[in-house]
């Protein structure tokens, strides 16, 4: 049993492998009713992040990319997130009306500009997310 417990607290006092790896998700959509009939305005929102146990640097460069149905519609800059922090990004964009209009496929794109030191961003794997609203 001895042997369990050594390896248990051995696992539990390894540092986490990435200190500061950002994770983008829960994308939304909320739809606004403007008094020109002729568009749809959209707000489009995702959570930004940082699921690890480090800040990040505060001077760090770092942006989010929304590309709607595969298209570039906008960017944003990303504040430097302490350990666990999430920032709520938002995008507003436009469409023309249509009664029946085909599933808007929108994607956020995290970037690090800079490029990334040990312990940074280690995965890319949870860098954008996809939604079809």
């Amino acid at each position: 049993m001895l042997p369990f417990l050594l390896a248990g607290a051995l696992i539990a006092a390894q540092p986490n492998a990435c200190p500061s790896d950002l994770l983008v998700a829960n994308p939304q959509l909320k739809v606004v009713r403007a008094k020109d009939r002729t568009l749809d305005s959209y707000i489009v929102t995702v959570n930004v992040q940082n699921q690890g146990t480090a800040s990040q640097r505060l001077a760090v460069n770092q942006h989010l990319d929304l590309l709607i149905n595969q298209k570039p519609a906008g960017t944003q800059p990303i504040p430097g997130l302490g350990a666990n922090e999430t920032y709520p990004a938002a995008f507003r964009f436009q469409l023309a009306h249509q009664r029946h209009r085909k599933p808007v496929v929108v994607t956020f794109h995290y970037v690090m500009d800079d490029k990334p030191r040990p312990g940074e961003n280690c995965t890319t794997a949870n860098d954008q997310v996809t939604a079809t609203l």
